[in-house]
């Protein structure tokens, strides 16, 4: 009987194995501002869309969600679990009938409910986190404004601290121009995510499609027009399609016939008043078209065994640091370095600038080839905003495209304030942890009205951020800049100018300190206040091609597959030496047990497989 017991353990370390395929890999927490003011915000509850749309793009079974409702006090709207059928039912009867009409907005309150409420939904080891924040105010718990800053610096110190040691991204939008721009924004800076201001209640969608892309990126295909080409390697295909509130998307398959917008025969279909999900499994080949839809803001997401996969860019990047991009072919997570194969493909990519509906494309290039992947360096991003990335595979018989989004904004926030006295401090502070300050060096520049210049080092306090104390004498008149010659995380070298500050002083008063014209600053700087307006961009970024030398670590493959290895089931082996006639039945139910279970899992895999999207770990990270 000693083969029994054997059996059994080694059908148990199999579990284990099948264990890990059902946990989700990415957790999503939406939180939503409660307050009165939503009404005149979001009239038509463009908010409840959004919530059904990403409950829609998630892949069952594959991440979680959670909706909380924040005001005068924090209150559970959709309690956090893994997207499914029946959590998408419970969503739907929801978000349509809760109620906006809180007068106070207490935000702190609401970060410090969701830190402590524990993670649901059989979560994996290592999942994600992605929280995102809707509001359209400030952090208002009190008609006493000095109990209102003491909690928004509770917010800015001590929360973010906590949420950037945990990797919880927070994205935050801004519903109207009223809102703590600077809270939100150093929140999402800090956090490693996307702050965004929505100008229309209706860019609230494009706005949650691309927080969703970020943390969940996937194969598309892109237009030819109002046209998309679908290859045989395609298995699952979903249209994302935004549309007026009274039109109706119209599909057109390869043989002409119109798809039946009802669920059933292989269609899957999620409608709202403002966009349309339809799933597809195992597509017609040919070429498709879709009318009545807006198809700059549409896409179409597929799953896919003949994919491209590119390394990620990072969610936050810092003004002048480049972008190492590589992209690879893909067949069944294998890369493709076959010439005659390759020597098909043309890589193209297009950097735009977003600025709420629309796009505004900076610069288009192919890449070149190097030892079988295509490869490009982007740098001198210099104008501070969200931006996508999109790349462009073209293999003539088919085609695939992959959108990045990313925020670029300055490495450091200089501030200058007079310390009293003939004192003025100058202070530098890294916008999130990414910037190694360690490695990191900042000088200051003195720009006297003589003509003169001077320049000092700037002291780094601790390891946390730069602080220069300067006196000021009667009569100067002072313009300050710094320049950082930053290194992040990563070891990727940048060199940042600031904006410039004036200080002055007349005979018996304090120094005065301001942000100053920035006559004196390079012509590529673009002023970081918070309550400045971006400006277009005005020039392109320099491209250059990676070579062999720049990359920064080889291609590594991951194995495709977890084992169980010799000298653990040599282990095994040697502690079953014996059984009883209890232990015997025992591992006989086990064993039948585990049969049925592994049963189970075979097929629950085989679907999930056909819905996970390829990992990009295997390209060289540069």
């Amino acid at each position: 009987m000693k083969w029994l017991k054997i059996n059994t353990v080694l059908l148990v370390a199999v579990l284990s194995f099948w264990g890990p395929l059902s946990q989700a890999d990415t957790q999503f927490r939406v939180i939503v501002d409660a307050s009165g003011s939503m009404l005149i915000s979001d009239p038509d509850k463009l908010t409840s869309e959004a919530l059904r749309l990403i409950s829609n793009l998630a892949p069952e079974e594959e991440a979680t969600l959670g909706i909380w409702l924040f005001g005068e006090e924090p209150r559970v709207l959709l309690p956090e679990a893994k997207v499914n059928k029946a959590t998408k039912a419970k969503l739907a009867s929801y978000v349509d009938a809760y109620v906006t009409e809180d007068v106070e907005t207490d935000l702190e309150a609401i970060i410090k409910l969701l830190l402590d409420t524990p993670d649901s939904g059989d979560l994996a080891p290592g999942f994600d986190r992605h929280w995102i924040l809707v509001t359209d105010g400030m952090v208002d718990i009190s008609l006493d404004e000095s109990i209102n800053k003491a909690s928004r610096d509770r917010i800015l110190n001590e929360l973010t601290a906590t949420l950037e040691e945990r990797g919880i991204h927070l994205h935050t939008i801004s519903m109207t121009g009223y809102t703590d721009k600077a809270l939100l924004e150093s929140l999402s800076l800090r956090t490693n995510a996307i702050h965004t201001e929505v100008a229309l209640p209706e860019d609230l969608l494009d706005v949650f499609e691309r927080i969703f892309t970020q943390a969940a990126p996937v194969d598309e295909l892109p237009f030819n027009g109002n046209r998309f080409l679908v290859d045989d390697a395609i298995k699952e295909l979903t249209l994302v399609v935004f549309h007026e509130s009274n039109e109706q998307p119209l599909i057109t398959k390869p043989d002409a016939s119109t798809l039946s917008l009802q669920n059933g025969q292989g269609v899957s279909v999620s409608a709202s008043d403002h966009y349309t999900l339809i799933t597809i499994n195992d597509p017609a080949a040919g070429e498709w078209q879709v009318s009545n839809v807006d198809l700059a803001r549409s896409s179409v997401r597929v799953i896919t065994d003949l994919s491209a996969q590119a390394t990620r860019v990072a969610p936050v990047i810092f003004v002048n640091e480049p972008i190492y991009s590589t992209i690879g072919l893909f067949q069944s997570d294998v890369m493709i370095k076959d010439d005659d194969i390759l020597n098909l493909l043309s890589v193209t990519q297009t950097l735009k600038r977003l600025s709420g509906e629309t796009e505004e494309p900076i610069y288009s290039n192919e890449l070149a080839r190097t030892n079988g992947q295509f490869k490009q360096r982007i740098e001198g991003i210099v104008e501070p905003g969200n931006y996508e990335l999109v790349t462009l595979v073209d293999g003539k018989t088919f085609s695939r495209q992959l959108s990045q989004y990313f925020a670029v904004h300055p490495a450091i926030e200089f501030t200058g304030a007079s310390e009293g006295g003939d004192l003025v401090a100058f202070t530098a502070k890294p916008v999130n942890l990414k910037l190694n300050v360690l490695r990191s060096n900042i000088k200051l520049e003195f720009s006297y009205g003589n003509g003169t210049i001077e320049t000092q080092e700037m002291p780094l306090i601790g390891q946390g951020y730069w602080e220069k104390v300067i006196p000021v004498s009667v009569g100067d008149n002072v313009k300050v800049r710094a320049k950082l010659v930053g290194m992040t995380q990563t070891d990727l070298r940048f060199d940042y100018w600031t904006p410039s500050w004036s200080v002055s002083r007349e005979a018996g008063r304090p120094p005065v300190v301001t942000l100053g014209d920035n006559a004196l600053t390079d012509e590529l700087i673009t002023p970081s206040s918070a309550d400045q307006e971006v400006a277009p961009v005005s020039f392109a970024p320099t491209v250059s091609v990676v070579d062999d030398n720049q990359e920064n670590q080889d291609l590594v493959e991951e194995p495709s597959e977890s084992v169980v290895e010799s000298t653990q089931i040599e282990k095994i082996r040697d502690k079953a030496s014996s059984i009883t006639t209890r232990e015997w039945i025992m591992y006989g139910v086990l064993n039948l047990g585990a049969i049925l279970i592994i049963g189970s899992g075979v097929l629950l895999y085989r679907r999930m497989r056909s819905r996970k999207s390829t990992k990009r770990d295997n390209l060289d990270d540069v």
